[in-house]
């Protein structure tokens, strides 16, 4: 699991990109894109992207990001402490449960049962490759519901520590 980090301040600019992938001639579903710059309370900037189609910010809103730590973050939660508003991206835009790469290991798969057990491979890769795509599936389900639980732990302590500031300023 990765770990998660916030980041706090308020939004400088948010910009939103909108990319249509054609494919023989029909548009496949679009995709958003916003980058977001984000201004720390010791005036640095930082900038963030997020893949998604919900964005309840905009600019000059105070927000914190919950991000993973890698170098390249992603954007997992965005909470608007001026419309105290937010959405979990972990829970709302999870990636699906069977993957391109999925079918690229049924097909070794495949290949190396009718290789080792022969016409009977060929019979019992359906089986085994549902059970495979089954197990899969579940253990990634698994693992999202996880992440989803801890980032809106996240949240919750950032709301915490955001609103125990704003009490010891006054």
């Amino acid at each position: 699991m990765p770990d998660l980090q916030t980041f706090h301040g308020h939004l400088v600019d948010v910009r939103r990109h909108v990319n249509v992938h054609w494919r023989h001639l029909h548009p496949i579903a679009p995709t958003d894109r916003y980058e977001l710059w984000l201004r720390a309370p010791d005036g640095t900037e930082r900038k963030f992207t997020v893949h998604t189609r919900e964005m309840p910010a905009r600019r000059g809103h105070e927000v914190s990001l919950i991000t993973t730590t890698h170098r390249r973050p992603r954007v997992l939660a965005l909470a608007n402490w001026t419309t105290i508003d937010g959405v979990n991206y972990a829970r709302s835009e999870p990636p699906g449960l069977v993957r391109v790469g999925d079918v690229l290991w049924l097909a070794a798969g495949f290949v190396g049962m009718t290789a080792w057990l022969g016409d009977a491979g060929m019979v019992l890769f359906l089986p085994a490759a549902a059970v495979v795509l089954a197990v899969v599936a579940t253990v990634r389900w698994v693992a999202r519901q996880r992440l989803a639980w801890r980032v809106d732990r996240a949240i919750d302590l950032e709301a915490w520590r955001t609103s125990s500031a704003v009490v010891r300023m006054h």
